[in-house]
């Protein structure tokens, strides 16, 4: 026998306490009334005996008849289920559809999700005594543990969460089983196939949606300093939407604009955020009537853009002067080797064939600098090197025709934990080369190169001031950053842990390739291990999250509303015990007043 409203064990401890208890209070025995006579002497013995045989089967049968009660309630309010012949065959697969969009609401107030949580509900109470479920969903939440008797189907129902992703899929049935039916509970709008013989019941209901589809921050082109959020927003309602954008940072920054949508358009919006100095920025929509929150929520990360101040020691480079001067956001001192003690504060230095003893205390960029301690490059001399490759996937090597470039002569370096990020080697020599471009961490980020702008034609080509800006954001940025979708992510940190906005840890997996965590909602997430940090944006910007109207089910099943069917079958076996007790209360009743028990 099993129970849905307790474990066994509680079940029958509980059984097991009312029998004590009846039992208890029938061994007590009530006080006689004192009754003062003239004697009884001649009468009293015979009278004792003769009540006592005649009272003792009374009170036995009172006894039993109030455990058959408490028995009977006791088990009523477990709710017992008896396993039955008939009904151990039926095997029943209740699969619910938990993408994102059944998160929508609907016109009673309630969601497609708990419509859905209600239909399957009633196919597992409705399948009898004895039947055995098996609880699925399309967004692999739910771990297979084969088929349950209803009670436990109907606590694994009650556990199943909604995925923060626009899509799934129906999980395959097991195979070698039989089944007797297989119910599918979706709106239709996740999924785009249903194996065959699989019953589709349609919770789906046209719903209002604005979403934000899209939201980053970036530097005006031509002027660091400035910087503008560009914010786009989809409505996907059948009718034009009043909207109100509400856009908040730290320090009380705060922007509101209101738009007009008409029906099913996408704006874009671009807004000036440069008085926001860095951080973490929110924007959020507002409409009338809308039904999906998910997507009216998402955030973006400016970086600092005020003037950045910028050392360069050097014995004497009036183009590598000019070229740090001309550059957008810089505020460039000069100073010689000679009349240099400690680096005072910057926010980056530039050194010309110079490095001091101790590592810089921000981000450096040296060109052919000599022998340091703290940088990891051991160098020598090359004539006439020649570019061999460089890597595509960095900012600093990116976007530069090193093939271009012609050196008299460079330093090649060997590096141990740094990153080489172009290689070169002299004509004829055999062998891999060295690095001609190195990037490191001391205290802070610095990247040398192997040769001086006197000694190659760098100054010349148009991608020098390109790549002198990019080093200097680089050397002067923070955490990195990285966008992604809602759900699932994995961030490419070995055995990092998972922070979200409030600084509360998420589960994480490790992977072959990094960490693997889930993002329930859009926010700023934090990937660390203590060496590397990682901050990643999730926000809503799968363009399918918003699109809740859009069935890609095939009509005929799709559209198959849920109506739980009307199984003929014998009442619960909780209300036969609650009937059993009303009888049972109804014969202590009548045995008691007609004189029958005490």
């Amino acid at each position: 026998m099993s129970f849905l409203a307790f474990s066994p064990l509680m079940a029958y401890g509980l059984l097991a306490g009312v029998a004590a208890v009846i039992g208890l209070l029938y061994l007590i025995k009530p006080r006689l009334p004192r009754v003062e006579v003239a004697s009884t002497l001649l009468w009293r013995r015979a009278l004792d005996e003769a009540r006592a045989r005649r009272h003792r089967w009374r009170r036995l049968l009172s006894a039993l008849l109030m455990m058959a009660i408490g028995w009977s309630l006791t088990l009523a309010l477990s709710r017992p289920e008896l396993q039955s012949l008939g009904a151990s065959h039926q095997r029943i697969v209740v699969i619910l559809d938990n993408s994102a969009s059944m998160s929508a609401r609907t016109r009673d107030g309630s969601t497609r999700w708990q419509h859905a949580l209600e239909g399957a509900r009633g196919v597992i109470e409705a399948a009898g005594a004895g039947a055995e479920v098996l609880v699925m969903d399309t967004g692999g939440r739910t771990l297979n543990a084969g088929f349950h008797p209803r009670g436990q189907a109907l606590q694994q129902l009650a556990r199943i969460p909604l995925s923060p992703e626009a899509t799934g899929r129906v999980p395959p049935l097991p195979v070698g089983a039989k089944i007797t039916r297989a119910d599918l509970f979706t709106d239709g709008v996740g999924l785009d196939s249903v194996p065959r013989g699989v019953r589709v019941h349609s919770v789906f209901e046209p719903a209002d949606n604005v979403a934000i589809t899209g939201f980053e921050a970036r530097p005006v082109p031509g002027d660091p300093t400035r910087y503008e959020a560009l914010v786009q927003i989809v409505n996907t309602a059948p009718s034009a939407k009043q909207i109100t954008l509400e856009v908040v940072g730290a320090n009380g920054f705060r922007l509101v604009r209101q738009l007009q949508a008409a029906a099913a358009t996408t704006l874009n919006q671009i807004l000036d955020v440069t008085h926001f100095e860095h951080g973490v920025l929110r924007a959020e929509v507002h409409s009338e009537a809308d039904a999906f929150d998910l997507d009216n929520v998402a955030y973006c990360v400016v970086s600092p853009h005020r003037v950045r101040r910028v050392l360069l020691v050097t014995s004497g480079d009036g183009f590598l002067e000019d070229a740090l001067r001309a550059l957008p956001g810089v505020a460039l001192s000069v100073r010689t080797p000679s009349g240099l003690g400690a680096l005072p504060p910057f926010d980056a230095y530039v050194f010309d064939r110079y490095a001091p003893r101790e590592a810089a205390p921000a981000g450096a960029l040296l060109f052919r600098p000599p022998s340091a301690p703290w940088l990891d490059a051991k160098w020598r001399t090359a004539r006439y090197p020649a570019v061999t490759s460089w890597d595509e996937s960095h900012p600093l090597s990116s976007g530069v025709r090193w093939r271009d470039l012609r050196l008299e002569s460079a330093q090649l370096a060997d590096p141990n934990t740094s990153t080489p990020l172009v290689t070169a080697k002299t004509a004829g020599e055999g062998g891999p080369g060295g690095a001609l471009l190195v990037a490191g961490r001391a205290v802070a980020r610095w990247v040398a190169v192997g040769f001086s702008v006197q000694d190659s034609n760098f100054t010349l080509q148009p991608d020098f001031p390109v790549f002198l800006g990019t080093a200097l954001s680089w050397l002067t940025a923070g955490a990195t950053t990285t966008s992604e979708s809602i759900g699932r992510i994995e961030a490419p940190i070995a055995d990092a842990q998972i922070r979200d906005g409030s600084d509360h840890p998420l589960a994480a997996t490790a992977t072959a390739n990094g960490t693997l965590f889930e993002a329930p909602k859009p926010g700023v997430y934090v990937a660390s291990n203590g060496r590397e940090r990682l901050i990643i944006v999730a926000n809503a910007i799968d363009p399918r999250l918003a699109q809740i109207n859009e069935r890609h089910l095939r009509p005929d099943a799709a559209d198959a509303q849920f109506s739980a069917a009307a199984h003929p079958s014998w009442p619960e076996p909780w209300v036969w015990l609650l009937a059993v007790a009303f009888v049972l209360l109804g014969i202590e009743w009548t045995t008691f007043t007609g004189r029958v028990t005490v």
